[in-house]
């Protein structure tokens, strides 16, 4: 009776599944970027919770995709918005126009039918990064802000804009 009621359920649900695209991101040696200093936490813990906050977002971006669609990219070189400072026992990230992000990556958009449709290699900078009203609600509250919307905008640009 459980299998039949779970299997409904999966049937119901199938329709309102939206078909998406995939993201897949690989990263380069957190240790070569240029600035992805933690603050009062410690290297490997930092390191994780970048990836697992940037990764999160970038897979999100897949549902902008066609079914089938593929976007594969490296992180070659990352340097988050602010600068590591310290201040008296503690440091913290001092967040200023002149320590704008930056984010370096090689790609490939791939269609459902495994043809390379572009590819390439991006370096990115937002160095009006402080000018813009904090709009988008999934990166209001969440961390890394500055360097996903700036991302996410290059994607709907030179990605997302392939297939309309």
């Amino acid at each position: 009776m459980k299998l039949i009621k779970s299997a409904v359920a999966i049937l119901l649900t199938l329709p309102m599944m939206a078909l998406a695209g995939e993201v897949k991101v690989s990263w380069g040696d957190f240790d070569d970027f240029i600035d992805v200093r933690p603050a009062s936490e410690t290297k490997s813990a930092f390191y994780k919770r970048v990836k697992t906050s940037l990764e999160k977002s970038f897979t999100e971006l897949g549902e902008k995709l066609p079914d089938g669609a593929v976007f594969e990219f490296r992180v070659t070189d990352l340097d988050l918005a602010g600068d590591v400072r310290y201040g008296g026992i503690r440091e913290y990230r001092l967040v200023e126009r002149i320590y704008f992000p930056k984010m370096k990556f090689d790609y490939q958009l791939i269609d459902g039918e495994g043809k390379i449709l572009k590819e390439g290699s991006e370096s990115l900078k937002d160095m009006n990064f402080l000018d813009r009203i904090r709009t988008p609600a999934q990166y209001r509250n969440d961390g890394f802000y500055y360097e996903k919307y700036m991302f996410e905008q290059w994607f709907d640009e030179n990605i997302v804009s392939q297939f309309k």
